[in-house]
């Protein structure tokens, strides 16, 4: 099924509130965790309490560590008796309208939940410490938010000198969705010289016409919205073919990647930005390789 796992961030980004975590510190005994955000499933492996998980959720298809745990349903609708059934102790989410009903029937059952906003650059650091903070692993998680903060600072140091070039980020098509300012994404073009043609949107996550994308002329277009078997991917026009009057396609900078490798908000950040480099400026960042758009080796397809 296509577009699923592009579609599921949008989603996330949509209504998002924090919730306070618990601030003792103090390593929780017997904790098990049930994590719904693929964010935090990638924080609790660099904090390295992946063996206090018992479930995940149905978009959770990365790190391989998780991936034999029983599923616990969408992010937005969690199986309350799944995840009783597991013993949970706590749950890790991202907040949403839609899940409101079942986080606070699990809160009456005693299960701790904990969502975390995560949509900006911003958040996104933020929620690394406030995981950390509840599995009693704040100080490792303050440190990978440092390392994090200096990598980011060293990429833009690369990129000082580049052109800027108008950057579409695509990260579904039907109905059109664009990266816009605030979001890890937008945060990620900029440091490495792009500029975002929707960084003047009213929304983090922003529905844009095809008018207007043809109206601002990207330069580059880094297209995410599909997921599924036989997903184009690589340097390829594609379907944008049809506007062969637009520079990203003129100049055969259309970019088809798999979503996991640059939606995803979370330690992967520098990492992610580098390919970002390659993508937007391969004459500072290097020439992007096949495997730069596939799907991480071991990722799980989120609901085929």
């Amino acid at each position: 099924m296509k577009r699923r796992l592009a579609l599921l961030f949008l989603l996330l980004a949509v209504g998002c509130v924090g919730e306070e975590p618990r601030s003792d510190g103090v390593e929780p005994e017997g904790t098990r965790i049930v994590v719904m955000a693929p964010a935090a499933a990638e924080v609790l492996e660099i904090l390295g309490v992946t063996d206090r998980v018992v479930g995940r959720g149905d978009y959770v298809v990365w790190p391989p560590a998780l991936q034999a745990l029983p599923r616990v349903g969408a992010y937005h609708a969690p199986n309350v008796e799944t995840v009783l059934s597991l013993r949970t102790t706590l749950l890790l989410t991202t907040s949403s309208q839609a899940a409101q009903g079942a986080h606070a029937k699990l809160r009456e059952l005693g299960i701790e939940v904990l969502a975390l906003e995560t949509n900006t650059y911003d958040s996104m650091l933020d929620s690394i410490v406030s995981i950390g903070r509840e599995v009693g692993r704040e100080g490792e998680a303050r440190m990978a938010v440092e390392e994090i903060r200096q990598e980011m600072d060293e990429i833009r140091g690369l990129a000082r000198d580049a052109p800027g070039r108008r950057v579409a980020f695509v990260v579904d098509r039907d109905p059109l969705y664009v990266a816009g300012p605030g979001s890890h994404v937008d945060e990620m073009i900029r440091a490495v010289g792009g500029e975002n043609i929707a960084a003047d949107a009213a929304s983090d996550w922003q529905l844009m016409s095809m008018e207007i994308i043809l109206e601002r002329a990207p330069e580059v277009i880094i297209d995410t919205s599909d997921n599924g078997d036989g997903a184009l991917r690589g340097r390829v026009v594609g379907p944008w073919g049809r506007w062969p009057f637009l520079p990203a396609v003129e100049k055969k900078r259309v970019y088809w990647v798999d979503p996991i490798r640059l939606v995803i908000p979370g330690p992967r950040l520098p990492q992610m930005t580098r390919l970002m480099g390659r993508l937007i400026h391969p004459e500072v960042f290097g020439e992007p390789s096949l495997a730069d758009f596939e799907a991480l080796e071991g990722v799980e397809r989120a609901l085929q």
